[in-house]
């Protein structure tokens, strides 16, 4: 009879890693619950020892010493069978001395001894069942010589005249499976990504109570990858019906199979992605971040360890990068650091790990492995393979589509390329600067050391923000930026990353983008996608010059998607335009240090021959102009409003921005900062996706319409 036990799948989209037991009992001939034979297989789990000794050892393995037993004494082989034998032996426990006699089914071949199945009983009740079922020794038996190295061994008597049956196996009933237990699929065999079934057979000591006392194993997949442990903890907790001979329960060894399932062999073209709930110390000394793996495995905690490197760090740079990561893509990590990552166990240490001059110290709290089916034309899908701590339901959907989002991504990054390669032409410079790569048909030589030098000043000053908020990732990958001397070329590459496909070409310095009243519609004013690491901005409004609010505005979302928000964290809109408004339109002076929050003045930067002047007021006296016009931004409607509603996508989204930016600049510097300690916390929940109108009343409220009113008569202040 077969009993199946099917391991659930350690995913939520698609089934396919599964664990499946199969407890394999015999039949004889003309006898229900018989046995029959298993085919020999060749076992994996080494060379044998010689006959005597491999018995001798199964037989400590079945008796172990312990509880005041000692180990079988007075072993005699009584009858040997092919593929069985007969063997008596005592066990001393205290006082007391048991008789004890075992029929065992044998697999044999070079080099190759093992037990394959049988039983045990009190000495003579085989005779007894023998008798009872009409059954007789097979002529078949042969004497059993002396076995090498066991002292005291006799032939066996001759069974002259013996009616034959299969072997004295067949006096036994089986035990039966009246419990099963899933098996749990391994870490290791998931990270592996195996394709078809894997194998792991078993002989489980299951005793006359019908418990599983031990299990071993026969064979199994080479390499391993935890699949015989992950089987042998399965059947333990496995219930039997416990075996019968001569009418009482006895201790059986029973064969059981479990069948690990891999991946379907049609996923072996899917791509293979992975993401890692990451706690790190990163240090530029190797010193520091081995001394700091030593405190944590004495037992200290993660976040004491982690702010002392910190607090400890002479060049400022230590401890940056250190903190609970959450959920990050493997694919956005140093090499070093993901193969140290998919090597490590959850919950274990790795490292410390040296990548670009840092160093490296990881847990591993969680992993998910997941497989992606993306082909040109046809809708993406995913499987996930293997889910170890990951996030629940739809927080691991968002985090796993946030990373598709990556991957995908990097096809319209090619194509992006490609084509503001085409319309730049021959006009184009590709300069690196750190860690941009700048791409430009409008800019000097001058200009484009001050984009490197301004990105690198919004670094410091988004760094500064944060830093006391939440722990930073590490931002190592090269940026792509763009600085396109036609809005029109910028808006075509705007929407071919949108749609797949670009714009209509548009007349250079036409009066496109009007509308029938006359108004200038509204259209990005560059922008960061995330996932895509292009940064674009159109430097034509500037008069081809750099457009410095445009260029820290969008390296704000740029950080903050790089380095800030979690996989599967959305900012609330107001929130994330807010911030980067906020130091956008702040003050710039003439060594290129972003002021956070000061618009009280304008700054003048020089660049080669050219001097470059922005006033942050002017945008600041428009939007208050709008105001006056159409009356205030109800708070709760700005809190509320997503990226496709009618505040942020109708035809003045310029309110919803000044809003967002007057309400940020509010909650930064109003009342000297009173309200600083709640913004850090509203900003720690939005950077885990958790913020919200109702995550906000519940930090600044309850009484939101005092704030409300608070926060207008700022705004006609600024």
């Amino acid at each position: 009879m077969r009993a199946r036990n099917r391991a659930g799948s350690l995913a939520t989209a698609g089934l396919c890693v599964l664990g499946t037991a199969t407890f394999v009992a015999r039949s004889g001939a003309a006898r229900e619950g018989g046995h029959l034979p298993a085919a020999p297989r060749q076992p994996a789990d080494g060379l044998a020892l010689p006959v005597s000794e491999s018995l001798r050892e199964f037989l400590s393995w079945a008796h172990p010493r312990g509880n005041d037993c000692g180990p079988p004494t007075g072993v005699r082989l009584l009858e040997r069978w092919p593929q069985a034998l007969r063997v008596e032996y005592d066990i001393a426990c205290g006082q007391d001395l048991r008789h004890l006699e075992a029929v065992l089914m044998t697999r044999e071949g070079k080099g190759v001894w093992q037990v394959a199945e049988g039983f045990e009983a009190e000495r003579g009740r085989l005779d007894l069942a023998l008798r009872l079922e009409g059954l007789s020794r097979p002529q078949r038996a042969v004497a059993a010589g002396p076995a090498a190295g066991v002292p005291g061994i006799e032939p066996p008597p001759a069974n002259e005249g013996a009616r034959t049956t299969g072997t004295p196996m067949d006096a036994a009933v089986p035990p039966r499976a009246v419990r099963e237990s899933r098996a749990a699929y391994p870490e290791e065999a998931g990270r592996a990504r195996l394709l078809g079934e894997a194998h792991v057979e078993l002989l489980v000591d299951i005793s006359p109570a019908g418990v599983p006392l031990q299990a071993r194993p026969l064979r199994g997949p080479d390499p391993d990858l935890g699949m015989r442990r992950a089987a042998i903890e399965a059947v333990l907790r496995w219930r039997f019906e416990p075996a019968m001979l001569a009418g009482k329960a006895m201790r059986y060894f029973s064969p059981l199979e479990i069948t690990f399932e891999g991946l379907p062999p049609g996923m072996r073209d899917w791509v293979h992605r992975a993401l890692f709930h990451v706690q790190a110390i990163v240090s530029s000394e190797a010193a520091a971040a081995g001394e700091a793996r030593r405190r944590l495995e004495a037992g200290e905690r993660f976040e004491e360890v982690s702010a002392a490197l910190g607090a400890g760090a002479t060049g400022g740079a230590d401890g940056e990068e250190s903190g609970d990561w959450g959920f990050v893509s493997a694919a956005g990590l140093p090499p070093a650091v993901r193969r140290a990552l998919h090597e490590a166990t959850v919950g274990g240490l790795t490292g410390p790990v040296e990548a670009g001059g840092r160093h490296y110290l990881l847990r591993k709290l969680g992993e998910v492995y997941y497989a992606l089916h993306a082909v040109e034309g046809e809708e993406v899908s995913y499987r996930i393979l293997h889910d170890r701590n990951g996030p629940e339901g739809e927080a691991l959907r968002r985090a796993i589509e946030a990373d598709i989002a990556g991957f995908t991504a990097d096809s319209r990054r090619r194509t992006y390329m490609n084509e503001a390669a085409r319309l730049m032409g021959i006009h184009q410079t590709r300069v690196p600067v750190g860690r941009l790569l700048i791409h430009t048909d409008a800019l000097d030589e001058n200009e484009i050391r001050m984009l490197g030098q301004i990105v690198e000043a919004t670094i410091r000053a988004h760094e500064e923000f944060w830093r006391p908020i939440v722990p930073l990732r590490p931002f190592k990958e090269q940026v792509l930026v763009y600085a396109f001397a036609h809005r029109s070329d910028h808006d075509r590459l705007h929407a071919l990353w949108l749609t797949g496909r670009p714009s209509p070409p548009e007349p250079r310095g036409g009066a496109a983008g009007q509308t029938r009243e006359g108004a200038i519609s509204w259209r990005p004013a560059g922008e960061y996608v995330p996932a895509s690491r292009i940064l674009a901005i159109p430097c034509e409004a500037s008069g081809g010059h750099l457009p410095v609010p445009v260029l820290i505005h969008e390296a704000v979302h740029m950080l903050d998607f790089e380095r800030v928000y979690g996989a599967n964290a959305t900012p609330s809109q107001w929130f994330e335009e807010g911030l980067a408004y906020y130091f956008g339109f702040s003050h710039v002076d003439s060594r290129l240090r972003i002021e956070p929050g000061e618009i009280s003045r304008s700054g003048t930067i020089v660049a080669g021959g050219d001097r470059l002047q922005f006033d942050p007021r002017t945008r600041l006296h428009d939007y208050l102009r709008g105001l006056r016009e159409g009356g205030p931004v109800p708070l709760l409607e700005l809190l509320r409003a997503g990226t496709s509603d009618t505040l942020w996508s109708g035809e003045r989204p310029a309110r919803a921005y000044g809003a967002a930016w007057t309400l940020m600049h509010f909650l930064l510097d109003g009342d000297r900062g009173r309200r600083l300690p709640a913004l850090r916390d509203y900003a720690r929940l939005e950077a885990q996706g958790e913020g919200g109108a109702a995550a906000f009343a519940r930090l600044f409220g309850p009484d939101l319409a005092a704030l409300e009113s608070a926060w207008h008569q700022y705004e006609e202040g600024l």
